[in-house]
């Protein structure tokens, strides 16, 4: 059948197992509260929209939220946080800005049934009562399950795992723990290798977010990947929509020859 769109009113659904997309966050966490700051950062194409679909011709159409995506997005974070042991709290001398800047749900027609992928993507920045930067990342998370044809729940199922898992993630960054309990983070003159495709999600986030290419190239220049880029990661990479001039400095962060 050829369609022309779908809507969904979007749920927090999670179906992943019990202890899954859980962060370990120790007591000065639990015990220290931040005001929280949630923005939309997604491209304004996507505003109502939330993911897209193929037909039994594989034509795309759009799925589109009769919901809010900022507002449950957020409401999302302040449950799963609070769940987890985080206090919010309005006027805390922590502040913690959250950006959303993916949210979204691919559906492929199968024979029977379909696929669905989910992708959601977050920016974060841990700033003091007076303002100064303490700790800033992206995180990220996925989700997938075979379903029905054209499905809101599927979709919402999807979503609300891939969203937990991005929150968590976002808890879980060892820089941003160690800002929010006061600890100093230990410098390290040689970077963590990184995975490609960890790396290009950072970059596509810090894209979307609007940093222009020169700071990119500069924020790669300060990584190191675990190994060159295949040809499967420049497609992707270029894909991302991302110049040449930032895949080529990726390229350049390859580990030496041994």
């Amino acid at each position: 059948d050829s369609v022309k769109e779908r809507t969904l009113a979007l749920q927090f659904v999670p179906q992943e197992t019990t202890g899954s997309s859980l962060p370990t966050l120790g007591e000065d966490i639990a015990s220290r509260p931040i005001d929280l700051t949630f923005e939309d950062k997604r491209p304004p194409s996507e505003t109502a929209l939330v993911g897209e679909g193929t037909d039994d011709d594989d034509h795309l159409f759009p799925w589109r939220s009769t919901t809010p995506i900022p507002e449950f997005a957020k409401e999302v974070f302040v449950r799963t946080a609070q769940g987890w042991g985080v206090q919010i709290q309005q006027g805390a001398d922590l502040m913690l800005v959250v950006r959303l800047t993916r949210f979204f749900v691919s559906e492929k027609d199968q024979a029977v049934g379909s696929n669905y992928t989910a992708d959601v993507r977050v920016a974060f920045e841990l700033k003091g009562h007076d303002g100064a930067l303490l700790s800033s990342g992206v995180a990220s998370g996925d989700a997938r399950r075979y379903g029905r044809k054209r499905s809101a729940d599927n979709c919402n199922e999807v979503l609300s795992d891939a969203t937990k898992e991005a929150y968590a993630n976002l808890f879980d960054q060892p820089g941003l723990q160690a800002a929010w309990s006061g600890k100093e983070v230990r410098s390290s003159t040689k970077p963590q290798a990184k995975l490609a495709r960890a790396l290009l999600l950072e970059v596509t986030g810090l894209k979307n977010q609007g940093f222009s290419s020169e700071l990119l190239i500069r924020y790669i220049n300060q990584q190191v990947l675990v190994a060159p880029l295949s040809a499967q990661d420049l497609v992707e990479w270029k894909e991302a929509g991302l110049p040449e001039s930032v895949i080529q400095a990726a390229l350049e962060r390859s580990p030496a020859p041994k």
